[in-house]
């Protein structure tokens, strides 16, 4: 009658982990390694199940992408159906319309995270900011602002104007820029108001898509 470690030989030749041959005999992984040491058949089989392992790990890798990408591809085509029904629903409403058009001539379009509206006009700031905390239910807290001004400027007092013309409270790091127009000078720089947000950049680009065509099938046709 064959003993354990025989059998546990036998298994291992035939290519088992330790740790399938710990749950088919019992003995410990500790035992399973003192007897296989210093074999060259042990350490041939081990070569190979590193390998396995790591093609098995690629290839769940690969799963794990593709699963995650139909995932969001799944959440993405939400967000469209989201902002196709935000669309109709709201058309009419002047704060929703007009910051969709802002946002179509003055906002950041790159297919990234990214809802960013830079101009110099805190009336156009503030509007946006609006239509962010009232439309897309953005935290304020959430808001950020950015100010890009010129050398001769104080960025204190540039930053005390926008904060009380927006209400933006929170701001990163102002950028200064080279002042190359000498006659043309702004007297509180520019601000840009942004949100990190990849389901709301996906409902930004859907809705200044679709709003130009949605007006302008709006317009009477003795008007065209």
């Amino acid at each position: 009658m064959r003993t354990d470690k025989e059998i546990a030989f036998n298994l291992r030749k035939q290519g088992k982990s330790y740790k399938e041959i710990h749950t088919e005999l019992g003995m410990s992984v500790s035992t399973l390694s003192n007897w296989f040491h210093g074999h060259d058949f042990s350490e041939a089989i081990k070569k190979s199940l590193n390998e396995q392992s790591i093609i098995k790990g690629t290839e769940r890798l690969r799963s794990l992408h593709k699963t995650r990408g139909a995932l969001l591809d799944a959440y993405y085509e939400q967000a469209r159906e989201e902002a196709a029904a935000e669309l109709k629903k709201n058309i009419n409403d002047p704060l929703f319309v007009s910051a969709i058009a802002a946002y179509w001539g003055e906002g950041d379009k790159a297919k990234n995270g990214q809802v960013r509206l830079a101009n110099t006009d805190p009336k156009m700031i503030k509007l946006f900011s609006d239509f962010l905390t009232t439309f897309c239910s953005v935290p304020e807290h959430k808001l950020r602002g950015a100010l890009y001004i010129y050398p001769n400027l104080d960025e204190e007092t540039c930053k005390k104007f926008w904060k009380k013309e927006t209400g933006l409270t929170h701001f990163h790091k102002t950028m200064v820029l080279p002042n190359r127009h000498k006659t043309k000078r702004l007297p509180y720089g520019t601000c840009t108001i942004l949100v990190s947000n990849t389901y709301l950049k996906k409902k930004m680009l859907f809705w200044i898509d679709q709003l130009p065509e949605m007006v302008l099938n709006m317009v009477p046709s003795e008007t065209k």
